[in-house]
């Protein structure tokens, strides 16, 4: 491996396209003594792609001394653990962010190897201005709580980025257009996979919940620079 060759190194993995991987984040999966993944289930289609053959278990749900002990083992043995979400770029709305957070305080090394994220996907393509941007992850799935977490955001000048389960898209979507009806929205459904779809609809556009493909994931931007916003899109896919 280039530079470090242990420690504990958090892996970003392809969000939907398996191509998307870089040539570091494949050496390091391979020279690591375990591969740490959200659920193996769904991550060893990526592994077997890449002919990756290391161990592979879960995140340990609660992190404590016990349950991590084998961890610490291998990383004061001076070898490396990756760790990998599903998708993309793990401790961003994922589990991993407490076991990074536990080897840290060891005083351990914890190492970054970046790649794919839907949220900077999101962010490339809108053509907006993206600072400031918060990312609020997923919001409540109950509608109230939701619509007050949005509410939190209404005067924030900037852009709102969030993920959005494809049960509650259309109510989300009609909850947005309430609160931010002088904001553009960008919806990003199935990023770099076959059926990505990127649909922008533009301030002042009303929303009809049929024209949303219900299937898939979702990654919804907010374009809450109502001072800058320029009112020249058409309602219409743009990739």
């Amino acid at each position: 491996m280039e530079s470090k060759d242990s420690g504990l190194f958090v892996v970003s993995t392809p969000i939907g396209n398996l191509k998307d991987i870089t040539f570091r984040a494949i050496e390091v999966l391979k020279n690591s003594e375990f591969i740490l993944a959200e659920n193996p289930s769904k991550s060893i289609r990526l592994l077997q792609h890449y002919e990756i053959k290391t161990p592979i278990r879960s995140v340990p749900r609660v992190v404590s001394d016990t349950t991590c002990k084998w961890i610490v083992e291998i990383l004061r043995d001076e070898k490396s653990v990756s760790l990998i979400s599903d998708a993309g770029t793990p401790g961003i709305s994922d589990p991993g962010s407490g076991l990074v957070r536990f080897i840290r305080n060891l005083g351990l090394l914890i190492v970054p190897v970046p790649g794919p994220s839907a949220l900077s996907a999101i962010l490339s393509i809108s053509g907006f201005q993206a600072t400031p941007t918060i990312f609020l992850g997923f919001l409540s799935e109950k509608k109230g709580k939701k619509e007050r977490e949005l509410e939190k955001y209404r005067d924030f000048e900037g852009e709102i980025v969030f993920f959005e389960s494809v049960h509650r898209i259309a109510h989300t979507l009609e909850l947005i257009k309430s609160l931010f009806p002088d904001s553009g929205i960008l919806i990003g459904r199935e990023l770099t996979k076959l059926h990505e779809e990127i649909r922008l609809l533009p301030a002042g556009k009303d929303i009809n919940p049929e024209n949303i493909v219900k299937k898939g994931e979702f990654v919804i931007l907010i374009n809450n620079h109502t001072k800058k916003i320029l009112k020249t899109y058409s309602d219409r896919p743009i990739n």
